[in-house]
C-alpha cells in the first residue's frame, strides 16, 4: 500500500485509510442522491461534534465518580484510623 511507502505505523495507516474510505463513500452517496457535498460535510461535521460532546460528557462523569469514590475511600480510611 501507499502508506507502507510513507513509513507510517499500521494503526495510523488504518485510521487514514478508514477516513479516506469514509470520505469517498460520502462523496459517492452525495453524488448518487444529488445532495451537495457541502451539506454532507456539514452533517458529518455536526455528527463529529455531537460524538465529541458525548465522549467529553462521559469522561466528565467517569472523573466525577472516580473522584467521589477516592474521596469516600479517604474519608472511610481516616475515620477508621481515628478509632
Amino acid at each position: 500500500m501507499i502508506f507502507s511507502l510513507l513509513k507510517i505505523r499500521k494503526k495510523t495507516s488504518a485510521i487514514l485509510a478508514g477516513i479516506t474510505i469514509g470520505a469517498i463513500c460520502l462523496w459517492g452517496v452525495s453524488y448518487w442522491q444529488n445532495i451537495p457535498p457541502g451539506e454532507i460535510f456539514t452533517i458529518l461535521l455536526s455528527s463529529m461534534v455531537f460524538l465529541l460532546v458525548i465522549i467529553l460528557c462521559a469522561l466528565l462523569i467517569i472523573a466525577t465518580f472516580k473522584l467521589a469514590a477516592r474521596t469516600l475511600a479517604n474519608l472511610l480510611k481516616n475515620t477508621s484510623g481515628d478509632d
